[in-house]
């Protein structure tokens, strides 16, 4: 579950802080994991038993493969982002997970955009409708408010804009900005479980609210404006 559709745009503000209740879950689920992968007895090893990934460019090599093949499945890419951290540590985990997460995404972008994209946007309709025009519309800041709010569906967020009027080129570049925030959210929670920093679980806590609310912020302007869809 990454940013993707928003579950609210006009339901007001309560409603689109209660939708983010699932995902706040989600980063307190990942912190008691690394918690007790920690300090469990017998456990804290297995975070140190990663001679395999960080040895060297073949390791890095096999992580990104199997990670971008994990992202453009749409399995939930907050493991890649945990599991890189745990790997490499914060900034070689982030690095590695937004090149595995930008892959994913372009992976079902270019499937959608060359298997029948005029004859599967003439059979959109009602809330899949609205979101196309919505993005073609506006793809830079439709993509960039989507990947922040850390509701819904990635892959099905990949696919829409794939047969969307989206370019390549803002595609790349909101996917990029927008999935940068989450993926520094859990790449710090799997550094900070493995050595042992509970900093990086706050940080990593108070990144995630501040993406979501600026992301729901943006919503809440686009459709001010009468650009974002009446998702009620």
């Amino acid at each position: 579950m990454s940013a993707s559709e928003p579950a609210v745009t006009q339901g007001g503000s309560a409603a689109g802080i209660g939708a983010l209740a699932r995902p706040a879950l989600m980063v307190a689920a990942f912190g008691l994991a690394g918690l007790v992968l920690r300090l469990a007895p017998g456990l804290h090893g297995l975070m140190s038993d990663t001679a395999l990934l960080r040895g060297g460019v073949w390791g890095r090599v096999v992580f990104l493969a199997v990670a971008s093949l994990f992202c453009a499945v749409g399995l939930p890419r907050q493991v890649v982002c945990f599991a890189g951290g745990v790997a490499y540590g914060p900034l070689a985990g982030a690095a590695l997970a937004s090149l595995a997460t930008l892959a994913g995404a372009m992976a079902g972008f270019g499937w959608a955009r060359g298997v029948g994209r005029a004859a599967v946007r003439r059979r959109l309709t009602g809330r899949m409708a609205r979101l196309d025009r919505f993005v073609s519309a506006n793809p830079f800041p439709a993509i960039l408010t989507l990947r922040l709010l850390p509701v819904g569906s990635a892959l099905m967020l990949n696919l829409l804009a794939g047969i969307s009027g989206a370019g390549w080129r803002p595609f790349v570049l909101a996917t990029l900005a927008g999935s940068l925030p989450q993926t520094i959210v859990f790449v710090l929670l799997g550094s900070g479980a493995r050595i042992g920093h509970g900093w990086q679980a706050a940080l990593a806590a108070g990144l995630f609210a501040g993406s979501a609310l600026l992301g729901l912020w943006l919503m809440r302007r686009l459709a001010s404006g009468g650009d974002a869809p009446d998702m009620s």
